[in-house]
């Protein structure tokens, strides 16, 4: 007789009753422990679980995908095959009415040990694929197998605290974590929320490290329909989705059908959007926003301009970015001075007519944003540190320059340059060997050079000779990857409260991984440790003390200009939809609370 099996079943069993033994099953997964929502809620405040289900609604975007193959380090994804709540779940749903919770998706219960080193998750037994193949413990190890270590660098640093994936049985999966720092529930609210789970079943029989146009197999609200690469991708509704019965899920995803429409040109797209081929656009330009929509169908009340909710995001929506990997930018004296010059208050008056507000902190608009001097317990996370910062972080206020200084704010940074070993020769800065300082600011939008040509006439007065390359996407996702650009003008967002994704943007471990999001090639043991504080923090005033404490050192490090924030967007819309009575305090819940109205929608198409 062959045992094996028998002991096999019996070493599963133990572990999970181990297992069962830690720890209270929840619902869900609250950084702090504290619910909105119980376990017998039925649905989130800001659904209508009575909405009705039809439409299309018509979506623009930039981006000409080249692959369906998710996590994949090369080519462009699909617009919503990674994200979750489209075409894939993941274990778990953010309520967008609370900062801190997370509530179960394909998690059915989850619960941490003690000392939250581990993680059990037992899964829906009802959860299926769209081919009608049950979702199980397999397919979740398999993924974060798979993510851990052949996606891209970014994903593969934000999720590296992960250190195994468990299965026991169908249902229940183990994650365990390495102790980078302190730990925190915060460390598997970010995987546990952004991964979508891959079939395996379906992926054993093709190549995840190929970029492929084959729709593949989903388990999500919807699936792809049809697509045109260069033109169009359209997602249908699935009626018989597994979940569409959960609390997290009742009243959203009402649309019948989804459809991205490609317009490389933002003119272009909005003048789509003005024709009504298109529904609904984020609109950043803020000349466009104060007088593109001046047109009569506005003044009838059939398009509408308003502002979204976003809460939960911190990092930047624009900031000038420091290639230091570059011998010219490793020296934080020039990086002061390049810092000095930029004149946000001329920009933003002269070009964007006051339509912006400085970001003056990594964590702008939160209470992680560095204030005044470090408090005490900032001070006790700082110290051990103390001979790897430079004194002012414990002395001074960090204070970004001041447009209506400009002139003391050019000779400091001279001054600067010159201490860091540039000269002026001729009019031009220079090195000890002759070699002048360029800049090239690589990028593919064109409305970048209103921002930049204001500070490449600063440099100039600086004796730094600049340009602005503009390239292709796919040429700019190469150099991108390769680290191959001195400067861009990107965007850094990475929510709030801060999750594992601000190891991709600022952690040592990605400074030197090709395709990762450290853009700016950030390598400080310092900073790591503060991220690792941030991540593990128990409870707010914890949180707030280490994200003040990485703030000022982002800062003074100046591997970046900070200049604009995370402002709610700003979103134009035919008045074709229902929303329901309550909106989502911390994220407007688009498009998946909102429906269409067949009786608005007809009425504008037979008036417009």
């Amino acid at each position: 007789m062959n045992l094996t099996p028998f002991f096999l079943l019996l070493a599963l069993y133990c572990a999970s009753a181990i297992a069962d033994d830690e720890g209270q099953w929840q619902h869900g997964v609250s950084i702090f422990d504290e619910f909105k929502y119980g376990a017998d809620f039925e649905h989130f405040d800001y659904a209508n679980p009575d909405a009705p289900k039809g439409g299309t609604l018509v979506l623009s975007t930039p981006l000409d995908f080249t692959s369906f193959t998710p996590f994949l380090p090369a080519g462009v994804p699909a617009m919503g095959v990674l994200n979750p709540g489209m075409l894939y779940d993941a274990l778990f749903v953010r309520a967008n009415d609370e900062a801190y919770s997370i509530y179960g998706n394909l998690a059915k219960r989850v619960k941490f040990t003690e000392d939250l080193s581990e993680v059990m998750v037992e899964l829906h037994a009802d959860a299926y694929w769209h081919d009608g193949e049950p979702i199980t413990a397999e397919d979740v190890k398999f993924t974060f197998d798979h993510v851990l270590n052949h996606s891209t660098a970014g994903i593969r640093a934000a999720l590296s605290i992960i250190e195994s994936v468990e299965t026991f049985g169908e249902r229940e999966v183990l994650f365990r974590f390495r102790r980078i720092g302190e730990l925190s529930k915060n460390s598997f609210s970010s995987p546990g929320m952004y991964v979508s789970i891959l079939p395996e079943h379906y992926w054993r029989s093709r190549d995840l490290s190929k970029t492929t146009l084959e729709p593949p197999l989903g388990s999500g609200p919807y699936r792809i329909s049809d697509f045109e690469q260069g033109q169009f991708l359209q997602y249908e509704r699935v009626p018989d989705y597994w979940g569409r019965d959960l609390p997290v899920h009742r009243g959203r995803h009402n649309f019948e059908y989804i459809r991205y429409e490609l317009y490389r040109d933002a003119t272009i797209a909005r003048e789509a959007l003005r024709k009504g081929l298109v529904d609904y656009r984020v609109e950043s330009d803020p000349h466009l926003w104060r007088t593109g929509y001046n047109v009569p169908v506005r003044e009838k009340g059939w398009l509408v301009m308003r502002q979204n909710n976003s809460k939960v995001s911190s990092g930047f929506q624009s900031a000038l970015i420091f290639n230091t990997r570059r011998e010219k930018f490793t020296d934080v004296r020039v990086r002061e001075a390049l810092s000095s010059v930029f004149d946000f208050e001329f920009t933003n008056r002269a070009i964007y007519a006051g339509f912006y507000t400085r970001a003056d902190s990594y964590f702008s608009g939160t209470e992680l944003a560095a204030r005044g001097l470090p408090s005490e317990a900032e001070l006790a996370l700082l110290a051990p540190f103390r001979e790897q910062l430079p004194e002012r972080v414990f002395t001074q206020q960090f204070v970004l320059p001041k447009g209506e200084e400009n002139r003391e704010d050019l000779l400091r940074a001279r001054e600067l340059l010159a201490d860091a070993g540039w000269k002026i020769r001729d009019g031009i800065l220079v090195d000890a060997a002759g070699r002048p300082f360029e800049i090239e600011f690589l990028t593919l939008s064109a409305n970048d050079k209103r921002t930049l040509l204001p500070y490449m006439d600063q440099l100039r007065r600086l004796g730094i000779t600049s340009n602005i390359r503009f390239v292709e996407a796919a040429q700019y996702v190469s150099r991108l990857r390769e680290f191959n650009y001195d400067a861009l003008l990107r965007s850094m967002p990475y929510g709030f409260p801060p999750g594992v994704i601000m190891r991709a943007y600022l952690s040592s471990t990605t400074a030197n991984a090709p395709g990762g999001a450290n853009l700016a090639g950030i390598s400080s043991p310092v900073v790591d440790a503060l991220i690792s504080e941030v991540l593990g923090a128990r409870g707010s005033r914890e949180l707030i003390a280490a994200g003040r404490a990485l703030d000022r050192t982002l800062l003074w490090g100046y591997y970046l200009i900070p200049i604009i924030g995370r402002p709610e967007p700003r979103v134009v819309h035919w008045d074709k939809f229902g929303q329901p009575g309550i909106e989502a305090e911390y994220i407007t819940d688009f498009p998946h609370s909102w429906w269409w109205d067949e009786k608005r929608a007809t009425w504008i198409s037979l008036k417009n």
